[in-house]
């Protein structure tokens, strides 16, 4: 399956189910693992066949299966971006070498940011059955939502807050022609390992279950980890708490920076 190529209409003619086996086939192909890149294991049919899901309608449907597999390739092209390899001569090899860490490093940046954004809709429109307006600010109107009384949601305001304090921090430097890695490649430094560069990704990645928990009706088992276990365990007795006010305040606090 998903090997042919087909037109839009064709694309567009197919049913939900079989859609969601295409894309799939797409994330699970063998072909990643050959190539020495980790399969992420996440699957589109896991939320489509959700108890949330299956009570919305077939074109409200679509929307989530094209969100939940755009979300889910951010993450595969994110992990790439990791192991992505450029051919280079014996006599460029340092120059090469420092190029190539910081490509990567911008790129996981960027991607991880990306991942983030699918992961907002995506969890906002199982909640409410709609998406965010055009010209919308997502992370506004996101957070907006978060505080809602009795909104299931709430649980992931930590992930938000951490992908927001990564925007400042990671991503916003690339996007906006402040980028610190031409410093690092003057400096031979950029091959140095950053493992702060992945914190959003690895967070993102970690964050399916809990969504399938909750489309599912079900509570998270467990918190949403943020790479703080003392803070992420704190939010989850908080969030488990029910106290809204408490909640709502804490909330506040964390998108205060």
């Amino acid at each position: 399956m998903g090997e042919d190529k087909i037109s839009e209409d064709e694309l567009d003619a197919t049913d939900n189910a079989t859609l969601v086996e295409k894309m799939d086939y797409i994330l699970e192909s063998p072909y990643w693992e050959r190539r020495g890149n980790a399969i992420i294991k996440l699957k589109v049919g896991e939320v489509f066949h959700s108890t949330i899901v299956q009570n919305f309608d077939p074109t409200f449907q679509r929307k989530i299966i094209y969100k939940s597999f755009g979300f889910l390739l951010q993450l595969l092209y994110t992990n790439f971006a990791t192991s992505a390899q450029f051919f280079h001569l014996p006599d460029d090899l340092e120059p090469a070498k420092q190029i190539h860490a910081a490509a990567k490093k911008q790129w996981v940046a960027v991607s991880s940011r990306v991942a983030f954004e699918y992961f907002m809709h995506l969890t906002y429109m199982l909640g409410t059955g709609d998406d965010f307006e055009a010209g919308d600010s997502a992370i506004g109107k996101y957070r907006k939502w978060l505080k809602q009384r009795d909104n299931p949601y709430t649980y992931f305001a930590l992930t938000a807050a951490r992908a927001k304090e990564y925007d400042r921090n990671k991503r916003s430097p690339e996007v906006h022609a402040a980028t610190r890695l031409a410093r690092q490649i003057l400096l031979s430094s950029a091959t140095d390992i950053d493992n702060d560069i992945f914190h959003l990704y690895n967070i993102l990645r970690n964050q399916w279950q809990f969504i399938l928990d909750i489309a599912n009706k079900r509570k998270p088992n467990g918190w949403a980890a943020s790479g703080n276990a003392v803070g992420d365990k704190e939010w989850y007795e908080l969030w488990e708490s029910m106290d809204h006010d408490a909640i709502i305040t804490e909330i506040d606090r964390m998108f205060s920076d």
